[in-house]
């Protein structure tokens, strides 16, 4: 089960699309998607995806990122 997100800018819950991996505010009409931070330089990180696999990197470690460690947030898009 996933937890309740709410809006940053109404602070309503909002909604996932599972077709598209967003999210919709619909009180205040924004789209957001998932994106995901640094565990040590706090930088966001590029997700990489190649064969139905997917993995994260930081440009400014140079380093992949196992998902667990990341700080997940939500981005207006």
């Amino acid at each position: 089960m996933e937890k309740t997100i709410n809006c940053p800018n109404c602070n309503k819950e909002i909604e996932k699309n599972n077709a598209t991996g967003t999210y919709i505010c619909k009180d205040c009409n924004k789209k957001y998607g998932k994106r995901a931070n640094c565990d040590k330089c706090g930088n966001e990180v590029e997700m990489l995806q190649a064969c139905g696999a997917s993995q994260f990197f930081c440009n400014h470690c140079k380093e992949l990122k196992s998902r667990k460690v990341l700080h997940y947030f939500i981005k207006e898009l």
